[in-house]
Protein backbone atom coordinates (compact mmCIF):
# COMPACT_ATOMS: atom_id res chain seq x y z
CA UNK A 1 0.00 0.00 0.00
CA UNK A 2 1.39 3.39 -1.04
CA UNK A 3 0.59 6.75 0.53
CA UNK A 4 -0.55 8.18 -2.78
CA UNK A 5 -3.13 5.38 -3.03
CA UNK A 6 -4.48 6.31 0.41
CA UNK A 7 -4.59 9.98 -0.62
CA UNK A 8 -6.44 9.04 -3.81
CA UNK A 9 -8.94 6.95 -1.85
CA UNK A 10 -9.68 9.81 0.58
CA UNK A 11 -10.23 12.25 -2.29
CA UNK A 12 -12.64 9.91 -4.11
CA UNK A 13 -14.43 9.15 -0.82
CA UNK A 14 -14.92 12.86 -0.15
CA UNK A 15 -15.99 13.75 -3.68
CA UNK A 16 -17.87 10.50 -4.44
CA UNK A 17 -16.78 11.13 -8.01
CA UNK A 18 -13.65 9.94 -9.80
CA UNK A 19 -13.75 12.88 -12.20
CA UNK A 20 -13.96 15.51 -9.45
CA UNK A 21 -11.29 13.75 -7.38
CA UNK A 22 -8.99 13.52 -10.40
CA UNK A 23 -9.41 17.25 -11.05
CA UNK A 24 -8.69 18.01 -7.40
CA UNK A 25 -5.56 15.84 -7.39
CA UNK A 26 -4.38 16.93 -10.86
CA UNK A 27 -4.21 13.37 -12.19
CA UNK A 28 -6.04 11.65 -15.02
CA UNK A 29 -9.24 9.72 -14.36
CA UNK A 30 -7.84 6.41 -15.73
CA UNK A 31 -4.76 6.69 -13.50
CA UNK A 32 -6.88 7.44 -10.45
CA UNK A 33 -9.30 4.59 -11.15
CA UNK A 34 -6.39 2.21 -11.69
CA UNK A 35 -4.78 3.11 -8.34
CA UNK A 36 -8.08 2.70 -6.49
CA UNK A 37 -8.41 -0.72 -8.11
CA UNK A 38 -4.88 -1.64 -7.01
CA UNK A 39 -5.65 -0.52 -3.44
CA UNK A 40 -8.87 -2.57 -3.38
CA UNK A 41 -6.94 -5.55 -4.70
CA UNK A 42 -4.32 -5.24 -1.96
CA UNK A 43 -6.99 -4.90 0.73
CA UNK A 44 -9.10 -7.69 -0.73
CA UNK A 45 -12.33 -5.67 -0.46
CA UNK A 46 -14.33 -3.19 -2.51
CA UNK A 47 -14.19 0.31 -1.05
CA UNK A 48 -16.90 1.75 -3.29
CA UNK A 49 -20.25 0.65 -4.66
CA UNK A 50 -21.78 1.94 -7.88
CA UNK A 51 -25.56 2.17 -7.86
CA UNK A 52 -27.44 3.72 -10.79
CA UNK A 53 -24.22 5.32 -12.06
CA UNK A 54 -23.55 6.97 -8.67
CA UNK A 55 -20.67 6.15 -6.33
CA UNK A 56 -21.15 5.27 -2.66
CA UNK A 57 -18.71 4.14 -0.01
CA UNK A 58 -19.09 0.47 0.81
CA UNK A 59 -19.25 -0.60 4.44
CA UNK A 60 -15.52 -1.37 4.25
CA UNK A 61 -14.88 2.04 2.68
CA UNK A 62 -16.76 3.86 5.44
CA UNK A 63 -14.77 1.93 8.05
CA UNK A 64 -11.44 2.61 6.31
CA UNK A 65 -11.95 6.35 5.66
CA UNK A 66 -11.24 7.76 9.16
CA UNK A 67 -8.23 5.44 9.49
CA UNK A 68 -6.90 6.54 6.10
CA UNK A 69 -7.20 10.17 7.18
CA UNK A 70 -5.27 9.45 10.36
CA UNK A 71 -2.49 7.74 8.39
CA UNK A 72 -2.14 10.80 6.18
CA UNK A 73 -2.25 13.09 9.22
CA UNK A 74 0.53 11.15 10.98
CA UNK A 75 2.72 11.14 7.88
CA UNK A 76 2.34 14.87 7.18
CA UNK A 77 2.86 15.79 10.83
CA UNK A 78 6.06 13.73 11.05
CA UNK A 79 7.47 15.37 7.91
CA UNK A 80 6.66 18.86 9.20
CA UNK A 81 8.16 18.25 12.63
CA UNK A 82 11.41 16.87 11.22
CA UNK A 83 11.79 19.92 8.99
CA UNK A 84 11.01 22.33 11.81
CA UNK A 85 13.21 20.64 14.40
CA UNK A 86 16.24 19.64 12.35
CA UNK A 87 15.96 21.70 9.18
CA UNK A 88 15.12 25.20 8.10
CA UNK A 89 11.37 24.73 7.60
CA UNK A 90 9.24 27.55 8.96
CA UNK A 91 6.72 26.90 11.71
CA UNK A 92 3.42 25.33 10.65
CA UNK A 93 0.20 25.85 12.57
CA UNK A 94 -1.73 22.57 12.72
CA UNK A 95 -5.52 22.66 13.13
CA UNK A 96 -7.69 19.59 13.66
CA UNK A 97 -11.38 19.67 12.81
CA UNK A 98 -14.52 17.61 12.19
CA UNK A 99 -15.42 17.24 8.49
CA UNK A 100 -18.93 18.66 8.82
CA UNK A 101 -17.48 22.10 9.74
CA UNK A 102 -14.89 22.44 6.98
CA UNK A 103 -16.69 24.53 4.36
CA UNK A 104 -18.65 26.99 6.49
CA UNK A 105 -16.35 27.44 9.49
CA UNK A 106 -12.78 26.19 9.17
CA UNK A 107 -12.02 27.09 5.55
CA UNK A 108 -13.26 30.73 5.72
CA UNK A 109 -11.48 31.33 9.05
CA UNK A 110 -8.20 29.85 7.78
CA UNK A 111 -8.46 31.82 4.54
CA UNK A 112 -8.70 35.07 6.54
CA UNK A 113 -5.91 33.91 8.86
CA UNK A 114 -3.55 33.37 5.91
CA UNK A 115 -4.20 36.91 4.72
CA UNK A 116 -3.28 38.30 8.15
CA UNK A 117 -0.31 36.00 8.80
CA UNK A 118 1.15 35.32 5.38
CA UNK A 119 4.40 34.07 6.91
CA UNK A 120 2.74 31.22 8.82
CA UNK A 121 1.85 27.95 7.15
CA UNK A 122 -1.40 26.24 8.13
CA UNK A 123 -2.10 22.51 7.86
CA UNK A 124 -5.60 21.10 8.31
CA UNK A 125 -6.25 17.63 9.71
CA UNK A 126 -9.69 16.05 9.50
CA UNK A 127 -9.79 13.80 12.57
CA UNK A 128 -12.29 12.39 15.09
CA UNK A 129 -12.32 14.03 18.53
CA UNK A 130 -10.22 11.39 20.32
CA UNK A 131 -7.44 11.64 17.72
CA UNK A 132 -7.53 15.43 17.98
CA UNK A 133 -7.24 15.34 21.76
CA UNK A 134 -4.39 12.83 21.62
CA UNK A 135 -2.50 15.01 19.16
CA UNK A 136 -3.10 18.13 21.23
CA UNK A 137 -1.60 16.34 24.22
CA UNK A 138 1.40 15.30 22.13
CA UNK A 139 1.75 18.88 20.80
CA UNK A 140 1.08 17.62 17.28
CA UNK A 141 -1.86 20.03 16.93
CA UNK A 142 -2.01 23.68 17.94
CA UNK A 143 -5.81 23.80 18.08
CA UNK A 144 -8.77 21.46 17.59
CA UNK A 145 -12.37 22.08 16.53
CA UNK A 146 -14.62 19.40 18.01
CA UNK A 147 -17.87 18.74 19.86
CA UNK A 148 -18.84 17.80 23.41
CA UNK A 149 -15.97 16.38 25.46
CA UNK A 150 -15.75 14.82 28.92
CA UNK A 151 -15.18 16.93 32.02
CA UNK A 152 -11.82 15.26 32.65
CA UNK A 153 -10.67 16.41 29.20
CA UNK A 154 -11.94 19.95 29.81
CA UNK A 155 -9.58 20.22 32.78
CA UNK A 156 -6.57 19.39 30.59
CA UNK A 157 -7.11 22.07 27.95
CA UNK A 158 -8.21 25.64 27.35
CA UNK A 159 -11.76 25.58 25.98
CA UNK A 160 -13.55 28.22 23.89
CA UNK A 161 -17.18 27.59 22.93
CA UNK A 162 -17.97 28.51 19.34
CA UNK A 163 -21.68 27.62 19.08
CA UNK A 164 -24.41 25.27 20.22
CA UNK A 165 -26.26 23.03 17.78
CA UNK A 166 -29.72 21.45 18.09
CA UNK A 167 -29.78 17.72 17.43
CA UNK A 168 -32.02 15.98 14.88
CA UNK A 169 -33.22 12.41 14.56
CA UNK A 170 -31.66 10.42 11.71
CA UNK A 171 -34.14 7.86 10.37
CA UNK A 172 -34.18 5.40 7.45
CA UNK A 173 -36.13 7.02 4.62
CA UNK A 174 -38.78 4.27 4.85
CA UNK A 175 -39.37 4.82 8.58
CA UNK A 176 -42.98 5.58 9.53
CA UNK A 177 -41.91 8.95 11.01
CA UNK A 178 -39.57 9.92 8.18
CA UNK A 179 -42.11 12.26 6.59
CA UNK A 180 -42.82 14.25 9.73
CA UNK A 181 -41.49 17.80 10.05
CA UNK A 182 -40.84 17.47 13.78
CA UNK A 183 -41.06 14.67 16.34
CA UNK A 184 -40.42 14.39 20.09
CA UNK A 185 -37.34 12.37 20.96
CA UNK A 186 -39.56 10.16 23.12
CA UNK A 187 -41.37 8.96 20.00
CA UNK A 188 -38.26 6.85 19.28
CA UNK A 189 -38.11 5.14 22.70
CA UNK A 190 -38.75 1.68 21.25
CA UNK A 191 -36.15 1.91 18.47
CA UNK A 192 -32.75 0.30 18.10
CA UNK A 193 -30.10 3.03 18.15
CA UNK A 194 -26.85 3.62 16.31
CA UNK A 195 -24.47 5.85 18.26
CA UNK A 196 -21.00 7.31 17.87
CA UNK A 197 -18.37 5.31 19.73
CA UNK A 198 -16.85 6.61 22.96
CA UNK A 199 -13.49 5.37 21.67
CA UNK A 200 -13.51 8.01 18.93
CA UNK A 201 -16.00 10.51 20.44
CA UNK A 202 -15.15 10.56 24.16
CA UNK A 203 -18.14 11.36 26.37
CA UNK A 204 -20.68 10.61 23.64
CA UNK A 205 -22.24 7.61 25.39
CA UNK A 206 -22.95 9.49 28.63
CA UNK A 207 -24.21 12.56 26.76
CA UNK A 208 -26.55 10.43 24.61
CA UNK A 209 -28.04 8.57 27.57
CA UNK A 210 -28.65 11.82 29.44
CA UNK A 211 -30.44 13.29 26.41
CA UNK A 212 -32.69 10.22 26.20
CA UNK A 213 -33.28 10.25 29.98
CA UNK A 214 -34.70 13.78 29.68
CA UNK A 215 -37.11 12.34 27.07
CA UNK A 216 -38.09 9.58 29.52
CA UNK A 217 -36.37 6.47 28.23
CA UNK A 218 -33.15 4.44 28.20
CA UNK A 219 -31.87 3.96 24.63
CA UNK A 220 -31.27 0.45 23.31
CA UNK A 221 -27.94 0.96 21.52
CA UNK A 222 -27.26 -1.93 19.15
CA UNK A 223 -24.30 -0.43 17.26
CA UNK A 224 -21.55 2.09 17.95
CA UNK A 225 -19.60 3.49 15.00
CA UNK A 226 -16.51 5.67 14.69
CA UNK A 227 -17.59 8.37 12.23
CA UNK A 228 -20.59 10.41 11.14
CA UNK A 229 -20.51 8.80 7.70
CA UNK A 230 -20.62 5.33 9.24
CA UNK A 231 -23.58 6.33 11.39
CA UNK A 232 -25.43 7.63 8.33
CA UNK A 233 -24.58 4.49 6.38
CA UNK A 234 -25.71 2.19 9.19
CA UNK A 235 -29.04 4.02 9.53
CA UNK A 236 -29.52 3.93 5.75
CA UNK A 237 -28.99 0.17 5.71
CA UNK A 238 -31.66 -0.39 8.37
CA UNK A 239 -29.33 -0.80 11.34
CA UNK A 240 -31.34 1.53 13.58
CA UNK A 241 -31.93 5.24 14.13
CA UNK A 242 -29.46 7.91 15.20
CA UNK A 243 -29.05 11.37 16.69
CA UNK A 244 -26.79 13.97 15.06
CA UNK A 245 -26.56 17.77 14.90
CA UNK A 246 -28.95 19.09 12.28
CA UNK A 247 -25.88 20.76 10.74
CA UNK A 248 -24.73 17.29 9.60
CA UNK A 249 -27.61 16.99 7.11
CA UNK A 250 -25.33 18.54 4.49
CA UNK A 251 -23.25 15.33 4.48
CA UNK A 252 -24.22 12.71 1.86
CA UNK A 253 -27.04 10.68 3.43
CA UNK A 254 -28.84 8.75 0.70
CA UNK A 255 -31.27 6.30 2.27
CA UNK A 256 -31.91 8.28 5.46
CA UNK A 257 -33.51 11.56 6.48
CA UNK A 258 -33.00 14.19 9.19
CA UNK A 259 -36.12 15.03 11.21
CA UNK A 260 -36.15 18.01 13.58
CA UNK A 261 -36.94 17.35 17.24
CA UNK A 262 -39.69 18.95 19.33
CA UNK A 263 -38.80 20.73 22.58
CA UNK A 264 -36.92 20.04 24.72
CA UNK A 265 -34.29 19.68 22.01
CA UNK A 266 -30.90 18.25 23.06
CA UNK A 267 -27.98 20.33 21.86
CA UNK A 268 -24.28 19.76 21.26
CA UNK A 269 -21.50 22.28 21.81
CA UNK A 270 -18.92 23.13 19.18
CA UNK A 271 -15.59 23.99 20.78
CA UNK A 272 -12.12 25.13 19.89
CA UNK A 273 -9.66 23.41 22.21
CA UNK A 274 -6.08 24.52 22.93
CA UNK A 275 -3.19 23.12 24.99
CA UNK A 276 -2.62 24.79 28.36
CA UNK A 277 0.37 26.88 27.40
CA UNK A 278 1.10 30.53 26.53
CA UNK A 279 -0.97 31.59 23.53
CA UNK A 280 0.87 32.96 20.50
CA UNK A 281 -0.44 35.87 18.49
CA UNK A 282 -1.16 33.46 15.63
CA UNK A 283 -3.26 31.10 17.77
CA UNK A 284 -5.08 34.06 19.30
CA UNK A 285 -5.94 35.32 15.81
CA UNK A 286 -7.15 31.91 14.68
CA UNK A 287 -9.44 31.48 17.70
CA UNK A 288 -10.90 34.96 17.17
CA UNK A 289 -11.57 34.24 13.49
CA UNK A 290 -13.20 30.88 14.27
CA UNK A 291 -15.47 32.54 16.83
CA UNK A 292 -16.42 35.32 14.43
CA UNK A 293 -17.12 32.88 11.63
CA UNK A 294 -19.18 30.62 13.89
CA UNK A 295 -21.30 33.58 14.91
CA UNK A 296 -21.94 34.57 11.28
CA UNK A 297 -22.40 31.19 9.64
CA UNK A 298 -23.58 28.91 12.42
CA UNK A 299 -25.74 31.11 14.67
CA UNK A 300 -26.50 29.88 18.20
CA UNK A 301 -29.44 27.49 18.35
CA UNK A 302 -29.74 26.93 14.61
Amino acid sequence: MEFHQIRYFVAVAEELSVSRAAERLHVTQPALSRQIGVLEGELGVELFERIRKRMYLSEAGRWFLPRARQLLCDAETAVQQVGERFGAARRTMRLGFLPVFLDDLVAPAVREFRQRHAGTQVSLFELPPRAQLDRLRARELDAAVLGNIEEVERERYVIHRLSRHPMAAVLPDNHELAGRKRIPLGALRGEEWVSLSDVYFPGRREWFRKACAVAGFEPRVTAEVDSLSLLLGTVSSGGGVGLLPGHARKLPHAGCVFVALAAPVPTAELLVVLPKEPVTVEVETLVSLLRDQAGRQIPEGR
